[in-house]
Protein backbone atom coordinates (compact mmCIF):
# COMPACT_ATOMS: atom_id res chain seq x y z
CA UNK A 1 0.00 0.00 0.00
CA UNK A 2 1.63 3.42 -1.10
CA UNK A 3 1.11 5.93 1.60
CA UNK A 4 -0.33 9.28 1.70
CA UNK A 5 1.46 12.12 1.58
CA UNK A 6 1.28 13.85 5.22
CA UNK A 7 0.92 17.76 4.41
CA UNK A 8 2.98 20.38 5.41
CA UNK A 9 2.14 22.08 8.49
CA UNK A 10 1.47 25.57 6.70
CA UNK A 11 -1.01 23.32 4.40
CA UNK A 12 -2.94 22.62 7.83
CA UNK A 13 -3.38 26.04 9.26
CA UNK A 14 -6.93 26.98 8.16
CA UNK A 15 -8.19 29.33 10.44
CA UNK A 16 -7.58 33.01 10.41
CA UNK A 17 -4.48 34.27 12.28
CA UNK A 18 -6.69 36.55 14.64
CA UNK A 19 -9.68 34.13 15.17
CA UNK A 20 -8.37 33.90 19.20
CA UNK A 21 -7.81 37.39 19.75
CA UNK A 22 -8.81 38.14 23.29
CA UNK A 23 -9.44 35.06 24.34
CA UNK A 24 -7.95 32.72 27.09
CA UNK A 25 -7.32 28.75 26.89
CA UNK A 26 -5.64 26.54 29.23
CA UNK A 27 -3.35 23.73 28.18
CA UNK A 28 -2.14 21.16 30.72
CA UNK A 29 1.03 18.87 29.73
CA UNK A 30 2.17 22.19 27.76
CA UNK A 31 5.89 21.45 28.32
CA UNK A 32 6.47 18.94 25.39
CA UNK A 33 4.65 17.25 22.50
CA UNK A 34 1.35 17.99 21.76
CA UNK A 35 0.81 20.16 24.32
CA UNK A 36 3.47 22.54 23.44
CA UNK A 37 2.13 22.18 19.46
CA UNK A 38 -1.28 23.80 20.94
CA UNK A 39 -0.27 26.21 23.07
CA UNK A 40 2.06 27.67 20.66
CA UNK A 41 -0.37 28.06 17.97
CA UNK A 42 -2.91 28.78 20.06
CA UNK A 43 -0.95 31.91 20.35
CA UNK A 44 -0.25 32.74 17.08
CA UNK A 45 -4.11 32.78 16.52
CA UNK A 46 -4.27 35.92 19.13
CA UNK A 47 -4.96 33.63 22.39
CA UNK A 48 -3.74 34.33 26.03
CA UNK A 49 -2.43 31.42 26.63
CA UNK A 50 -1.53 29.71 30.19
CA UNK A 51 0.42 26.24 29.61
CA UNK A 52 0.85 24.13 32.79
CA UNK A 53 2.55 21.34 33.58
CA UNK A 54 4.50 19.45 36.17
CA UNK A 55 8.36 20.74 35.50
CA UNK A 56 9.25 24.37 35.07
CA UNK A 57 12.26 23.92 32.44
CA UNK A 58 10.19 22.15 29.97
CA UNK A 59 7.41 24.79 30.30
CA UNK A 60 10.03 27.61 29.97
CA UNK A 61 11.27 25.85 26.91
CA UNK A 62 7.76 26.18 25.47
CA UNK A 63 7.54 30.32 26.61
CA UNK A 64 10.97 31.02 24.82
CA UNK A 65 9.19 29.41 21.43
CA UNK A 66 6.13 31.42 21.65
CA UNK A 67 5.44 34.16 19.12
CA UNK A 68 4.52 36.78 21.45
CA UNK A 69 5.64 35.74 24.94
CA UNK A 70 3.24 38.36 26.64
CA UNK A 71 0.67 36.00 26.05
CA UNK A 72 1.63 32.80 27.20
CA UNK A 73 2.20 32.49 30.50
CA UNK A 74 3.41 29.18 32.05
CA UNK A 75 2.72 27.79 35.52
CA UNK A 76 3.98 24.62 37.60
CA UNK A 77 1.05 22.58 38.34
CA UNK A 78 0.59 18.91 38.49
CA UNK A 79 -3.33 17.53 37.96
CA UNK A 80 -3.06 14.92 40.28
CA UNK A 81 -2.76 17.42 43.06
CA UNK A 82 -6.47 17.74 43.36
CA UNK A 83 -6.46 20.79 45.77
CA UNK A 84 -3.70 22.81 43.20
CA UNK A 85 -5.25 21.74 40.44
CA UNK A 86 -8.87 22.69 41.80
CA UNK A 87 -7.75 26.15 43.37
CA UNK A 88 -5.75 27.04 40.11
CA UNK A 89 -8.12 26.43 37.77
CA UNK A 90 -11.65 27.23 39.44
CA UNK A 91 -9.90 30.88 40.38
CA UNK A 92 -9.77 31.70 36.70
CA UNK A 93 -12.15 34.52 36.36
CA UNK A 94 -13.08 33.20 32.84
CA UNK A 95 -12.06 30.50 30.07
CA UNK A 96 -12.98 30.03 26.73
CA UNK A 97 -11.27 26.85 25.94
CA UNK A 98 -9.80 24.37 28.04
CA UNK A 99 -7.41 21.29 26.29
CA UNK A 100 -6.70 18.39 28.35
CA UNK A 101 -3.79 17.10 26.91
CA UNK A 102 -1.71 15.90 30.46
CA UNK A 103 -1.56 12.00 30.16
CA UNK A 104 0.23 9.25 29.82
CA UNK A 105 0.85 5.68 29.81
CA UNK A 106 2.98 2.64 29.46
CA UNK A 107 2.56 -0.39 27.76
CA UNK A 108 2.80 -3.41 29.07
CA UNK A 109 0.23 -7.20 29.02
CA UNK A 110 -2.64 -6.31 31.40
CA UNK A 111 -1.65 -9.46 33.30
CA UNK A 112 1.79 -7.97 33.90
CA UNK A 113 0.38 -4.63 34.72
CA UNK A 114 0.11 -3.97 38.95
CA UNK A 115 -3.03 -2.69 40.37
CA UNK A 116 -1.07 0.84 41.77
CA UNK A 117 0.21 1.16 37.72
CA UNK A 118 -3.06 0.70 36.47
CA UNK A 119 -4.79 2.70 38.44
CA UNK A 120 -1.69 5.65 38.29
CA UNK A 121 -2.80 5.87 34.48
CA UNK A 122 -6.33 5.52 34.99
CA UNK A 123 -6.03 8.78 37.80
CA UNK A 124 -3.96 10.96 35.37
CA UNK A 125 -6.10 10.16 31.92
CA UNK A 126 -9.58 10.13 33.47
CA UNK A 127 -10.14 11.02 37.10
CA UNK A 128 -7.73 13.76 37.62
CA UNK A 129 -8.67 15.19 34.15
CA UNK A 130 -12.60 14.62 35.08
CA UNK A 131 -11.47 16.52 38.35
CA UNK A 132 -10.18 19.73 36.10
CA UNK A 133 -13.00 19.71 33.68
CA UNK A 134 -15.39 20.37 36.82
CA UNK A 135 -13.33 22.41 38.11
CA UNK A 136 -13.24 24.99 34.62
CA UNK A 137 -16.88 24.96 35.31
CA UNK A 138 -17.68 28.07 36.13
CA UNK A 139 -15.09 29.91 34.39
CA UNK A 140 -15.93 28.25 30.87
CA UNK A 141 -20.07 28.92 31.56
CA UNK A 142 -18.72 32.51 32.10
CA UNK A 143 -17.31 32.52 28.52
CA UNK A 144 -19.05 29.94 26.78
CA UNK A 145 -15.76 27.97 26.75
CA UNK A 146 -15.17 24.74 24.97
CA UNK A 147 -13.24 21.56 26.26
CA UNK A 148 -11.12 19.72 23.93
CA UNK A 149 -9.45 16.56 25.50
CA UNK A 150 -7.30 14.49 23.80
CA UNK A 151 -7.68 10.58 23.76
CA UNK A 152 -6.55 7.95 21.85
CA UNK A 153 -7.50 6.71 18.15
CA UNK A 154 -10.75 3.92 18.91
CA UNK A 155 -9.91 3.73 22.75
CA UNK A 156 -13.21 1.65 22.83
CA UNK A 157 -11.89 -0.92 20.80
CA UNK A 158 -9.22 -2.02 23.08
CA UNK A 159 -5.11 -2.04 22.07
CA UNK A 160 -3.03 -5.01 23.75
CA UNK A 161 -0.83 -3.21 25.74
CA UNK A 162 -2.79 -0.46 26.87
CA UNK A 163 -5.37 -1.84 29.09
CA UNK A 164 -4.97 0.91 31.85
CA UNK A 165 -5.17 4.18 28.87
CA UNK A 166 -8.29 2.27 26.59
CA UNK A 167 -10.31 1.93 29.82
CA UNK A 168 -9.18 5.30 30.98
CA UNK A 169 -9.85 7.23 27.21
CA UNK A 170 -13.23 5.29 26.36
CA UNK A 171 -14.27 6.23 30.14
CA UNK A 172 -13.55 9.94 29.41
CA UNK A 173 -15.25 10.05 26.26
CA UNK A 174 -18.37 9.03 27.98
CA UNK A 175 -17.68 11.64 30.51
CA UNK A 176 -17.78 14.55 27.53
CA UNK A 177 -20.49 13.10 26.14
CA UNK A 178 -22.49 13.25 29.29
CA UNK A 179 -21.31 16.48 31.03
CA UNK A 180 -22.54 18.15 26.97
CA UNK A 181 -25.65 16.72 27.66
CA UNK A 182 -25.74 18.39 30.89
CA UNK A 183 -23.94 21.61 30.78
CA UNK A 184 -25.33 22.34 26.89
CA UNK A 185 -27.34 25.18 28.30
CA UNK A 186 -24.44 27.04 29.92
CA UNK A 187 -22.87 27.52 26.79
CA UNK A 188 -19.88 24.71 27.07
CA UNK A 189 -19.18 22.37 24.19
CA UNK A 190 -17.09 19.36 25.24
CA UNK A 191 -14.82 16.71 22.28
CA UNK A 192 -12.56 14.83 22.57
CA UNK A 193 -9.84 14.57 19.70
CA UNK A 194 -8.15 10.90 19.18
CA UNK A 195 -4.79 11.50 17.19
CA UNK A 196 -3.30 8.36 15.49
CA UNK A 197 0.57 7.79 16.03
CA UNK A 198 2.24 11.21 16.63
CA UNK A 199 5.76 10.86 16.65
CA UNK A 200 6.61 12.92 20.22
CA UNK A 201 9.48 12.08 22.82
CA UNK A 202 7.06 10.83 25.04
CA UNK A 203 5.74 8.32 22.63
CA UNK A 204 9.19 7.04 21.24
CA UNK A 205 9.94 6.69 25.14
CA UNK A 206 6.95 4.82 25.52
CA UNK A 207 6.45 2.29 22.56
CA UNK A 208 9.37 0.55 20.61
CA UNK A 209 10.27 2.27 17.29
CA UNK A 210 9.87 -1.03 15.08
CA UNK A 211 6.26 -1.49 16.75
CA UNK A 212 5.45 2.41 15.87
CA UNK A 213 6.14 1.90 12.52
CA UNK A 214 3.90 -0.93 12.26
CA UNK A 215 0.97 0.78 13.17
CA UNK A 216 1.09 3.46 11.25
CA UNK A 217 1.80 0.88 7.97
CA UNK A 218 -1.26 -0.96 8.82
CA UNK A 219 -2.92 2.20 9.33
CA UNK A 220 -6.00 3.11 6.22
CA UNK A 221 -3.57 6.17 4.53
CA UNK A 222 -0.34 4.57 5.99
CA UNK A 223 0.33 7.53 7.67
CA UNK A 224 1.05 9.52 10.92
CA UNK A 225 -0.61 12.59 12.48
CA UNK A 226 1.21 15.27 12.67
CA UNK A 227 1.77 18.01 15.22
CA UNK A 228 0.69 20.31 13.24
CA UNK A 229 -2.70 18.49 12.27
CA UNK A 230 -3.48 18.01 16.27
CA UNK A 231 -2.72 21.85 16.63
CA UNK A 232 -4.95 22.81 14.28
CA UNK A 233 -7.97 20.61 15.21
CA UNK A 234 -7.58 21.51 18.79
CA UNK A 235 -7.55 25.09 17.75
CA UNK A 236 -10.41 24.52 15.27
CA UNK A 237 -12.80 22.99 17.86
CA UNK A 238 -12.29 25.41 20.51
CA UNK A 239 -12.86 28.54 17.76
CA UNK A 240 -16.75 27.92 18.01
CA UNK A 241 -16.41 27.11 13.97
CA UNK A 242 -17.62 23.60 14.49
CA UNK A 243 -20.38 24.08 17.28
CA UNK A 244 -22.60 22.56 15.50
CA UNK A 245 -21.27 19.23 17.66
CA UNK A 246 -20.81 18.90 21.16
CA UNK A 247 -20.04 15.78 22.98
CA UNK A 248 -18.13 14.28 19.88
CA UNK A 249 -15.18 12.21 19.84
CA UNK A 250 -12.73 13.45 16.73
CA UNK A 251 -10.62 10.49 14.91
CA UNK A 252 -8.07 11.95 13.06
CA UNK A 253 -5.78 8.93 12.83
CA UNK A 254 -5.31 7.90 9.28
CA UNK A 255 -8.28 5.38 9.35
CA UNK A 256 -5.89 3.47 12.18
CA UNK A 257 -9.40 3.03 14.08
CA UNK A 258 -11.63 1.42 10.55
CA UNK A 259 -8.53 -0.96 10.24
CA UNK A 260 -7.69 -1.82 13.98
CA UNK A 261 -4.19 -0.72 13.08
CA UNK A 262 -3.20 -0.42 16.46
CA UNK A 263 -4.21 -3.63 18.07
CA UNK A 264 -1.09 -4.40 19.74
CA UNK A 265 1.30 -2.53 20.77
CA UNK A 266 3.25 -5.67 22.32
CA UNK A 267 6.21 -6.10 20.05
CA UNK A 268 5.66 -9.78 20.61
CA UNK A 269 2.56 -10.16 19.22
CA UNK A 270 3.88 -8.56 16.11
Amino acid sequence: MTATPRPSPQEVRVLPGDCYAGRTALVTGAGSGIGRAVALRLVELGASVIGVGRRLSPLQETAALAPASDRLRVETLNIRDRPAADAFVSALPALDLLVNNAGGQFVAAASDTSPRGFGSVLDLNLTATAAVIEAARRPLGAAGGRVVTLSLSAPERGIAGLAHSTTARAAIAALTATAAREWHGEGIRLFCLAPGTVRTAGVADEVAGDVLERAVARSLLGRDTSLAEVAEWVAALGSGALDVFSGTLFEIDGGSGLVDAASSLLAADG
